[in-house]
């Protein structure tokens, strides 16, 4: 058995150790955990909009093995799981590592646990603050079995590709074609600045992780931040060629008034960005003491060791910007932060056990985060990604699938429940096209549209932006958020 599966229940004890020393011991002592989340409570009191909600995107890059993270645990879907992954050590969990989860709404009598490394989701779950919609990925109408082999019903272009799979799930249409440079997060703030939801449309879009096509909109503009802000100019940020007359110059032409048309666009571009990085500077909470906690360190199943968790330091991040969201000028904000390598073609035991250890406890922390500023229930996290993966393994790891299962968490989600269908378990079922792919039995765009309505789009706003939703019933919503 590897190592990692080893040291689940060392790693359960000491997460165990680590949460109560953080929470349920916090009362006799005041660790500098609580005395952050206790400093982020007070400046939240002074901050705006009531009517302020957020969404966050968590894509999972490279294409997450939803076989292995929500796992039906019932006699002849566990079965079925460890027969056609007996091959692979590591990926067949023994039924006793699994996390249960018990759905408030039955699936047929199945019963559900999830991957040994999620017990910041089980945690999240079980409190009723993140729930499972099931089978999720793209489709442009309803596909059975036969209708996919027989191709008579349309499909997303290229699948299994991480390129367009990627741009299907983020765009606003699976099928690609004109709208295919649009996303459907970008889409969705170009109706909010139409609404006139946000006073300075500079902060809408916001990513952690460079240019996504999620954010790409028509007249709405993503905007990209690390760590200690949005990127500045470096020869503004710093003496140009180590002179500071350098960059009085620099920022002189960059200022000019132009007349020709491009560089007077171009102008506008630049000093948009110059202002941009000035005020959300000013504007974010520090990290750390007197500002945003810094996230806890996870115990990495590969080393044993205490490490860095770099989804949970974007979602500080995220959690700066909306702590300081008063400066802001905005009631709705749309976040993009990126988690990989999900591409676990090779030693999948061990990379997916480390990654779903970052994400579990990144979202623990971060929701943790906005229920001590008081907006608990006005920021919602979803993941996402390419695709699922094949249910049987190559030996080492597992190839590209299609549906997959996927979470939602915040105070709004209707949660302790899964959404959507799960399927039967095995390969040569009733949605497997080979392998253990999944046909997706709930689409991107009901799941998008239905974050998308909690934001605050009509039906007819969401029927707009998502041309496929009216494929999937007279009333696709899926229920999950209040």
């Amino acid at each position: 058995m590897c190592k990692c599966i080893d040291n689940k229940l060392e790693q359960s004890r000491r997460q165990f150790l680590r949460t109560a020393s953080l929470a349920t011991m916090s009362g006799m002592y005041a660790s500098p955990f609580i005395l952050g989340l206790n400093s982020l409570a007070a400046m939240a009191q002074s901050t705006g909009a009531t009517d302020y909600r957020a969404l966050v995107c968590v894509f999972l890059q490279g294409g997450n093995d939803g076989h292995g993270t929500v796992i039906a645990t019932d006699s002849d879907s566990f079965s079925a799981f460890t027969q056609a992954r007996s091959g692979a050590p590591g990926l067949a969990y023994p039924l006793a590592q699994l996390l249960p989860i018990t759905p408030n709404t039955s699936q047929s009598g199945r019963t559900f646990a999830l991957n040994p490394y999620l017990g910041g989701i089980q945690n999240l779950f079980n409190a009723g603050r993140a729930a499972v919609v099931a089978n999720t990925g793209t489709l442009i109408t309803p596909a059975s079995k036969a209708q996919v082999q027989a191709s008579s019903v349309p499909l997303p272009a290229s699948l299994f590709s991480h390129f367009d799979q990627t741009a299907a799930w983020q765009a606003i249409a699976s099928n690609g074609g004109s709208a295919e440079h649009v996303g459907w997060g970008g889409a969705v703030a170009d109706l909010i600045e139409s609404m006139n939801m946000n006073s300075n449309s500079m902060f809408t879009c916001i990513s952690t992780a460079g240019i996504a096509l999620f954010l790409s909109g028509q007249t709405s503009f993503q905007l990209n931040v690390t760590p200690a802000g949005p990127i500045p100019i470096s020869g503004l940020a710093n003496p140009l060629f180590g002179s500071q007359a350098g960059s009085s110059a620099l920022n002189s032409i960059l200022t000019a008034e132009e007349t020709n048309l491009f560089a007077k666009e171009y102008e506008v571009v630049v000093n948009r960005s110059m202002q941009a990085q000035a005020l959300l500077a000013s504007s974010m909470l520090p990290a750390g003491v007197g500002g945003v906690p810094n996230p806890p360190q996870y115990l990495d199943p590969m080393t044993n060791k205490l490490t860095d968790n770099p989804l949970a330091a974007s979602l500080q991040t995220v959690a700066r910007i909306i702590g300081g969201r008063g400066g802001l000028g905005v009631n709705r904000q749309i976040f993009y932060v990126q988690l990989g390598s999900f591409d676990t073609h090779d030693g999948q035991a061990t990379q997916h056990a480390r990654l779903l250890t970052q994400l579990g406890q990144a979202f623990e922390y971060f929701d943790g985060l906005m229920n001590a500023a008081g907006i608990g229930n006005q920021v919602t996290t979803f993941t996402a990604s390419d695709f699922g993966r094949t249910l049987t393994s190559n030996s080492d790891g597992t190839d590209h699938g299609w549906g997959s299962h996927h979470f939602v968490v915040g105070g709004a989600v209707q949660g302790h429940d899964m959404y959507g269908q799960y399927p039967v378990v095995g390969v040569d079922q009733a949605n497997d096209v080979g392998a253990g792919r999944l046909i997706p039995t709930t689409s991107v765009d009901q799941y998008a549209g239905t974050l998308a309505r909690w934001f605050g789009l009509s039906d007819g706003q969401i029927k707009q932006i998502f041309p496929n939703f009216a494929n999937f019933g007279t009333s696709p919503y899926l229920g999950f958020m209040g």
